[in-house]
């Protein structure tokens, strides 16, 4: 069989890959293709030699890539051939992955095989498919996101040098998978932090690692609600959190929230047997209202009396203006009955994924269990790093300092909004928490709003869409939710004078 030149091989010395990877990809990528057919032999290593003009061990180094790994064979006396093994079927079953945007041509096959169909996921990857990139999280805080914490106030100085004496100290066994439910120094501060300062009553083995919130809302969900399992539910409320009991095949039943956060009676009337109560009693997000003593007792008794689960995500409860913060619910619990959940996201920095679930002790088991099969959240040095940040007293020092810049950037936008937006905007629950609710005067659409505040910069939230989805339009309060935390006092004004220029 006569040979075919390669003339398609361009090699270039100025690209970051040698030579012979240049030339293994592409002839690889050839033969992928369909380009270079099974049984073609290739030219000899001297002629090559020639044609790109490199050096013969550069070229036997690339030839034998390919002949390893099959796309070749050598016969003796006869040449190299491309690999008759390969049948037209998996050729074309096998071309190379196109980047996108490498080419824009309508015919381009390889652009139609990277498009993803739905028939091609299951039911819960479509729905993903299908989130709107407009409201997803941002890669970096910027004016208004809601829930990003002031990371420029961070002391990195001080983190960095309890990484290096971590580091220093570290054995063997922490370079492990560790115990499931995560590293005991941690779990050891985290109790007695939320024991001095939360109220809440537990023992170090009661708290599980987790991977923040909403790892802890999907595993709590997971174990606990079962298909058509009712669900007791805020509304407007936390969508992450309602769309992991949904996915556990849980029943949402919708409770109302006013100006003392969920309307306990009014839930438990709706579903007397519901399975699990999802609140956020220190300051409902995202009203931002606070659950008064009357309803959280009254929420605990019925849970004890429903042999029910209460899951309380203390969210935001470390940021009170003006006022001292309310001890968790989980401290008032008789029963057993309250599963807790926090995280620290907001108080130490994102993205250490770090959070935790308090558990009643006869959870304890179960729970452990849960986490050897699952994923162990971040890794054991990051929970040995932030063991030290707490037991040396930094976070305590780190926190008392946050709180003061986060009532100064708190108090910059609501007087900013009273200065610029008073007549179009009524703030609501702005006395804890990162963010603020505003509801509009006008009756023009949040959620359009929130894309026209998008195209100038600026990140909110549109207050109807945390609303469950069956609720009626005419239901829904209509307003913005922003983060004010981690935007500069200089700079509130200013995105605040392009929100006036879009909100009227």
């Amino acid at each position: 069989m006569p040979s075919t030149e390669l003339e398609f091989v361009r090699l270039d010395g100025r690209r970051r890959e040698a030579l012979f990877q240049q030339i293994y990809e592409s002839i690889r990528q050839s033969i992928l293709a369909g380009k270079l057919k099974p049984g073609v032999r290739l030219p000899s290593s001297r002629d090559l030699t020639q044609q790109w003009g490199v050096s013969r061990t550069t070229v036997v180094a690339a030839i034998d890539r390919l002949v390893a790994e099959g796309y070749l064979h050598s016969v003796r006396g006869s040449g190299t051939f491309v690999s008759d093994e390969m049948s037209e079927e998996c050729l074309c079953a096998s071309v190379p992955w196109t980047p996108p945007g490498a080419n824009e041509s309508q015919d381009n096959p390889a652009e139609s095989r990277n498009v993803l169909r739905t028939s091609e996921v299951s039911d819960f990857g479509a729905e993903l498919m299908s989130i709107d990139k407009v409201n997803a999280d941002t890669a970096a805080p910027e004016a208004f996101c809601p829930g990003e914490p002031a990371t420029d106030a961070f002391p990195m100085d001080v983190w960095s040098k309890i990484v290096r004496g971590v580091w220093k100290r570290v054995r063997p066994v922490d370079l492990t998978y560790g115990e499931p439910a995560g590293q005991l120094p941690l779990r050891r501060s985290i109790a007695s932090y939320l024991q001095r300062h939360r109220g809440v009553r537990c023992e170090p083995r009661q708290v599980m690692i987790v991977g923040g919130t909403q790892q802890g809302v999907d595993l709590v969900s997971r174990l606990l609600v079962s298909p058509g399992d009712r669900v007791l539910f805020e509304n407007p409320g936390y969508v992450s959190a309602r769309d992991a009991i949904e996915k556990a095949a849980g029943r949402i039943v919708c409770m109302p929230v006013d100006e003392h956060g969920a309307c306990v009676s009014a839930g438990t009337a709706l579903t007397p047997q519901a399975k699990l109560a999802y609140v956020t009693p220190s300051h409902q997000y995202p009203i931002g209202a606070t659950m008064p003593i009357e309803r959280r007792l009254e929420l605990l008794a019925w849970a004890s009396d429903s042999k029910a689960w209460i899951l309380e995500d203390d969210y935001d409860s470390e940021y009170r203006y003006g006022q001292q913060p309310i001890p968790a619910m989980q401290g008032l619990d008789a029963s057993g009955r309250v599963i807790y959940v926090g995280s620290f996201s907001k108080v130490v920095f994102p993205a250490l994924g770090l959070g935790y679930v308090i558990v009643p002790p006869q959870l304890v088991e179960v729970f452990e269990n849960a986490l050897r099969l699952a994923s162990r959240p971040g890794s054991q040095i990051d929970q040995l790093v932030l063991s030290e940040f707490i037991r040396e007293g930094h976070f305590g020092r780190h926190l008392r300092r946050m709180r003061r810049i986060h009532a100064q950037r708190r108090l910059a936008f609501v007087e900013g909004v009273r200065s610029l937006l008073s007549d179009r905007l009524t703030i609501i629950g702005s006395q804890a928490g990162l963010h603020c609710a505003a509801l509009l005067k006008s009756k023009k659409s949040d959620v359009r709003i929130v894309r026209e505040l998008g195209q100038a910069g600026i990140t909110a939230r549109a207050l109807s869409e945390y609303y469950h989805p069956s609720t009626p339009t005419k239901d829904r309060l209509k307003g913005l939710v922003f983060g004010f935390a981690c935007v500069a006092p200089a700079q509130i004004k200013k995105g605040l004078a392009k929100v006036a220029e879009v909100v009227c």
